[in-house]
């Protein structure tokens, strides 16, 4: 049997990072969020060691062996941890390129532990489509699901050239892992990367959210729809799903009371007020649920006037198509 507590059982002779690794390292870090997913799982073994990841020097990896070794966590764990820095220093070895594969066949580590390193690994390494690949093996315990996604979503991650493939890949970690997504930046930057795709999955998917979120994830479809925001994705998806079609298929979404008061309110008095064609939207799903009356209302607010569309203009149609029934409405109301 390996014993893990001697340096040498663990580690080739001259075992070490290179200036390069290094480098790649601390830019992964950055892109992560600020540390890998290695010192993720460090932080939860309770090892302090992250201020030793990436080690600079042969002194420094021995020094984070020593407090995984010593670290008094189930074995299994410490093989994990290990086999981990040891895919990092693999590529160094070209005559043993399977240094982490001999480690894990040495201490029979479990295909689900070996399946679950090679994920995070991947993810560090920013390799998403590999990394998703493992991550949701279904032997795999989903861990750190929303930071994961996050890794996903992040635009830095994501290269010039976006395959539809990549595309999916948040899509396909959420449908096979199923994060709780309880992190809010986890949340919003979903709901982004959904209305992205189809804005009418996203509005059912947030009434699937707890009832406490709904007010805030649907503002969030709202400034996606209207003011979307230019991102990294290339895939001829988002290409054909323009923002025209994203605005007229949300003014058309069949909202409830409270889901219609809360959009209204966001763009006629938050921070929607000052999209370019909140005023547009509103006017736009009045006229769609057919709320003509309200829409005909003189003190109804006036839309942008656009080449082809003058809300004077329609809005005095929509009157004269009312006829008596906007008085008799009026009356009602009174």
């Amino acid at each position: 049997m390996l014993d893990i507590e001697e340096f040498e059982a663990v580690f080739p002779e001259g075992a070490e990072y290179t200036q390069r690794q290094l480098g790649e390292i601390k830019s992964h870090q950055s892109a992560l969020g600020g540390k890998t997913f290695f010192e993720r799982l460090l932080d939860t073994l309770q090892i302090k060691g992250r201020k030793i990841y990436p080690p600079r020097n042969k002194q420094q990896l021995q020094e984070l062996h020593e407090r995984i070794a010593n670290a008094p966590i189930a074995l299994h764990y410490k093989h994990c941890l290990f086999f981990y820095l040891l895919k990092d220093l693999s590529p160094t070895y070209h005559e043993q390129t399977e240094l982490a594969t001999a480690f894990a066949a040495q201490v029979h580590l479990e295909k689900r532990f070996w399946t679950f390193i090679e994920g995070l690994w991947a993810l560090d390494q920013l390799q998403l489509e590999t990394a998703v690949g493992n991550l949701t093996h279904p032997s795999i315990i989903p861990t750190f699901p929303d930071e994961i996604m996050l890794a996903l979503l992040n635009p830095r991650n994501i290269t010039p050239d976006t395959t539809n493939a990549e595309y999916i890949l948040p899509m396909a970690y959420y449908n096979c892992a199923k994060p709780p997504l309880t992190n809010d930046e986890a949340k919003i930057e979903f709901v982004r990367y959904m209305a992205d795709r189809n804005v009418t999955e996203t509005f059912y998917w947030i009434r699937g959210r707890p009832e406490y979120e709904h007010k805030q994830l649907l503002e969030i479809l709202v400034e996606e729809t209207l003011e979307h925001r230019s991102r990294t994705w290339t895939s001829a998806q988002t290409e054909e799903y323009s923002s025209e079609k994203r605005a007229m298929e949300f003014v058309t979404l069949a909202m409830d009371e409270d889901e219609q008061k809360w959009v209204e309110s966001f763009l006629t008095e938050g921070k929607g007020r000052n999209f370019r064609t909140a005023k547009d939207t509103v006017l736009l799903r009045k006229i769609a649920t057919g709320r003509y009356d309200e829409a005909a209302d003189e003190n109804a607010l006036k839309g942008r006037r656009h080449i082809q569309t003058n809300w004077e203009i329609l809005k005095d149609g929509v009157t004269k198509g009312l006829g008596p029934r906007k008085d008799v409405h009026a009356t009602v109301s009174v």
